[in-house]
């Protein structure tokens, strides 16, 4: 998505804004040295707590890999986000779409309907599900590409977790390590630079049984308390998320086509015309000026979230760059591409000369 916004002048915001700006908000958080979204914010990564606690209540602990095993298993995410990257770029969208288990988690009070749809995808998230009842922060540690692009840009090192007495204070007391939830073996570090780190502070003061605060924050070198943090990096997190979309900021990019369609095909006006997708129900409204196809909206809908979004871009934009109808569907979003095409189509006909 970024990269689309940033490669293609045509591409449009209306409908993936609030995505595109999550985005940046995590990336500028990254960028300043911490990954406070994943412990403090996303809605995944509290479904691997839950599941892990649950686990651990049942079975009575969470296991653990041996370090060597978890040390390479850790760069499988790292692979996912290099695939996903490459093959936004040379196919022109992601290919593991249909296997996102972050999709079917949205999805889920859609079943089983969009059990249907998305099928690999849930099958994923089962597996995710297994994995976090066993391993604490299972798709995080393994398999999360969010957590992998964080991890490689949270080398600033802006923020640091800094050992704040000597090592001889804590007496060799493993309850650090015990607790952390992507299990960083903390031993005799003086800092914690690990891109593994998600900064939850478990480690900074509160859960401490020796009483002392074995880490303290820092920020540039200098020390930063607890809940400064917590609050400045919720204000800059919101601002752009919230801030910056109510202000209109990244704003909406109007497209309009240059095709070979003769001109007076349609009268001017608008239209409005239906369609059925993924599920019915699914309005369009389409502007013509000096008989040709100069906008279309999506104005009524009930399709699947995280499928629909890049459908309603592309072929929108498509259709009114070629002045036809007949353009390719959107990978994994074939019934949605299908069902606007027909509503398109249906709001043309009314439009015909």
């Amino acid at each position: 998505m970024m990269y689309d916004w940033v490669t293609d002048k045509s591409y449009v915001l209306n409908y993936t804004a609030p995505a595109f700006l999550l985005a940046l908000a995590i990336i500028v958080l990254a960028l300043l040295g911490t990954r406070f979204f994943c412990s403090w914010l996303c809605p995944f990564g509290a479904l691997n707590d839950f599941i892990s606690l649950a686990g651990r209540r049942i079975l009575g602990k969470n296991y653990e890999l041996p370090l060597e095993i978890d040390a390479r298993l850790r760069y499988i995410k790292y692979f996912i986000l290099f695939f996903i990257l490459v093959s936004k770029i040379f196919v022109g969208s992601c290919i593991l779409t249909g296997f996102d288990p972050w999709v079917a988690f949205a999805n889920l009070p859609g079943l089983p309907g969009t059990f249907k749809e998305i099928p690999f995808a849930f099958l994923v998230l089962l597996l995710v599900i297994a994995g976090a009842f066993l391993i604490k922060r299972f798709f995080c540690r393994y398999l999360c590409p969010l957590g992998a692009l964080q991890g490689i840009l949270v080398g600033t090192g802006l923020v640091q977790l800094k050992r704040s007495g000597t090592i001889t204070n804590c007496h060799n007391c493993p309850s650090c390590s015990l607790n952390c939830p992507v299990n960083i073996k903390l031993g005799d570090r003086e800092f914690i630079d690990s891109p593994e780190c998600i900064h939850c502070l478990r480690c900074v003061g509160g859960s401490c049984p020796m009483g002392i605060n074995p880490f303290e924050l820092t920020f540039a070198n200098k020390s930063l308390k607890t809940y400064p943090y917590v609050l400045g990096t919720f204000t800059i997190f919101w601002g752009i998320y919230i801030g910056i979309g109510f202000n209109g900021v990244l704003g909406a990019t109007d497209t309009a086509g240059v095709g070979i369609m003769p001109r007076k095909t349609y009268n001017d006006g608008i239209y409005y015309g239906t369609g059925f997708g993924f599920s019915p129900g699914l309005k369009v409204k389409v502007e013509i000026d000096d008989g040709r196809i100069n906008k279309i909206d999506v104005v009524e809908h009930s399709e699947t979230s995280g499928y629909y979004e890049e459908a309603f871009i592309k072929i929108p934009d498509g259709i009114i760059k070629s002045q036809s109808i007949e353009v390719d569907a959107v990978s994994g979003a074939t019934y949605t591409s299908n069902g606007l095409v027909e509503a398109v189509e249906d709001a043309l006909e009314k439009a015909k000369t």
